[in-house]
């Protein structure tokens, strides 16, 4: 429960940017590059903060990082809830982003503390199934909390709630306990392995690619198919139910069937897939297939790159090696949002941008095929 709310409440931002695209755009007065620049004042944000919270993480109580995240997560939601004007909003995006970037350095370094390799599939995939059962609910509640009397405003700042009782839930598993002595490793720099570096520049094309398709998948199906709201909303719950199951098993498989090089690839090519399905769709039944597949590649592919970091990295370095991926992936979805807005801004429509989005999933999946437990040479 903690691992599964720390990540959902961290990166929840993005959800919301998403789900109310529209509402935030008739809000503010603003055009969908500007939408787009909210996503990029998060995972800019986070992708600059990893490296250092991946250190922190190393150094320092996983338990404590951990409460920090939620903190800070609550807090953002809450600042979100009352901002006056559109600047406001993407000055205290900052802290989700802050919240993003700490989460999966301490999850990580939790579940480490908590099992062995070859037992933290499972624990991995719990924790990030989080993320899509954030996605799913949001995808159903925001739009109807944004049409209550809590209009969308309250409807954020409710959020909050949930790293609230993570943290709760902590404090009452902690009590009493101390804190677990540090590997001797933690306490000095430690050398990236090449693995780490290749997990990086994957996680950069599908950060790019997901950034995209979980911004921009909503506006596209109301503006080209008619959708209302609450079916574009449905839409991201979708990949976000796929995304949950697939979280909970991909992980296991990676560890123990596939290999994590070859279940890697196969995300991107799903991602791939989901694009070019976006940009050929002949009618509005076609995104439901395409939000399926993206909740089999994008949207869990986390799972696996984690297991990776964790299995892979030097000895005492897979906090680091967990905030140097994020970097990646954050960085990725930053460029990826603004300028697929502004080409479709531009252009007059989606179809460009999603042949792009489709090039990116085959290049991440022939990067992937380079990722092998033989390169981590800490």
């Amino acid at each position: 429960m903690v691992l599964a709310a720390t990540m959902a409440a961290s990166t929840f931002a993005i959800v919301v940017f998403s789900v109310l695209a529209t509402t935030l755009r008739d809000e503010f007065g603003v055009a969908r590059w500007q939408i787009g620049i909210l996503v990029t004042v998060v995972t800019a944000t986070g992708a600059i903060v990893s490296p250092a919270s991946g250190t922190i993480a190393d150094r320092f109580a996983p338990r404590h990082v951990t409460a920090a995240t939620m903190v800070i997560a609550a807090v953002g939601f809450l600042s979100i809830g009352l901002v006056p004007g559109y600047a406001w909003l993407a000055a205290v995006s900052v802290l989700c982003g802050i919240a993003q970037a700490m989460a999966n350095p301490a999850t990580n370094r939790l579940i480490m503390s908590q099992a062995e390799a070859g037992r933290r599939g499972f624990l991995t995939g719990v924790k990030q199934a989080g993320v899509q059962a954030g996605n799913f609910v949001g995808g159903i509640l925001l739009p109807i909390g944004a049409a209550s009397l809590l209009g969308w405003r309250g409807t954020v700042a409710s959020v909050a709630i949930v790293p609230a009782i993570g943290l709760l839930i902590l404090w009452w598993l902690i009590r009493g306990r101390s804190a677990p002595p540090l590997h001797p490793a933690a306490r000095d720099r430690v050398t990236m392995s090449n693995v780490v570096g290749r997990l990086a520049i994957y996680g950069a094309m599908i950060g790019m690619a997901a950034g995209c398709l979980l911004t921009y998948v909503p506006s596209f199906a109301e503006e080209s198919f008619g959708f209302t709201r609450g079916a574009s909303g449905a839409l991201v719950s979708l990949f976000g139910a796929v995304g949950f199951v697939t979280r909970l098993t991909a992980g296991p498989l990676s560890e123990r069937v596939f290999g994590h090089h070859r279940t890697l690839s196969a995300m991107a090519l799903l991602t791939a897939a989901a694009a070019l399905l976006l940009a050929v769709a002949p009618s509005g039944g076609w995104l439901w297939l395409a939000a399926g597949l993206i909740g089999l590649g994008p949207m869990a592919w986390n799972v696996v790159g984690n297991l990776a970091v964790m299995e892979l990295s030097p000895e005492g370095g897979a906090g680091r090696g967990s905030g140097m991926m994020m970097a990646g992936f954050l960085g990725g979805m930053a460029v990826g949002a603004p300028l697929f807005g502004g080409s479709v801004d531009v252009l007059g429509n989606y179809q460009v941008g999603w042949v792009v989005v489709a090039v990116l999933g085959i290049f991440a999946a022939w990067t992937a095929l380079k990722i092998r437990a033989e390169q981590a040479v800490g």
